[in-house]
């Protein structure tokens, strides 16, 4: 009887962990967005993911309630002027990671429907290809932080 709970209880481990790391194959870090003042429209926010998977996924949607439109943005040099334009799906291949980030691939959130306060957050909603979904805490921070990370360069 005693061989059978250890057992048992063996086999419930097993199987969280099998739960949790079927769950995080597609794993995302550090999501944040800079404070934006009263009357702001637009912002752009940024996160790194990471696919785990064995295949590639590709992001074909992405929401947020806190905006009328979430859009995938990548930045690139033309005549010597940076310019940005919409991607309305990107690819990421298996075992990689893609970073949002600023000065490259982002998100920008448009018609945002109310002032983003340091400490605060929200939610990002992206869905993939795969049928998979990932909800992502977006964590708004001081606008301050952006003008050192400016000044350092």
């Amino acid at each position: 009887m005693k061989t059978f709970k250890y057992l048992l209880l063996f086999l419930i481990n097993l199987t969280l962990i099998q739960t949790s790391t079927l769950k995080a194959k597609i794993v995302f870090h550090g999501g944040y967005v800079f404070e934006t003042f009263k009357g702001q429209k637009v912002s752009a926010a940024y996160v790194s993911l990471f696919n785990q998977l064995e295949q590639d996924v590709v992001i074909k949607k992405i929401e947020t309630d806190i905006c009328d439109r979430a859009e995938i943005h990548e930045t690139f040099m033309e005549n010597d002027i940076m310019k940005m334009r919409k991607v309305s799906s990107i690819k990421v291949k298996k075992k990689s990671e893609l970073y949002f980030q600023p000065g490259g691939t982002h998100i920008m959130l448009m018609g945002l429907n109310k002032e983003l306060i340091p400490g605060s957050s929200f939610k990002i909603y992206f869905e993939f290809d795969n049928d998979q979904t990932a909800e992502v805490e977006i964590k708004v921070l001081d606008k301050k932080l952006r003008e050192n990370l400016l000044d350092s360069k």
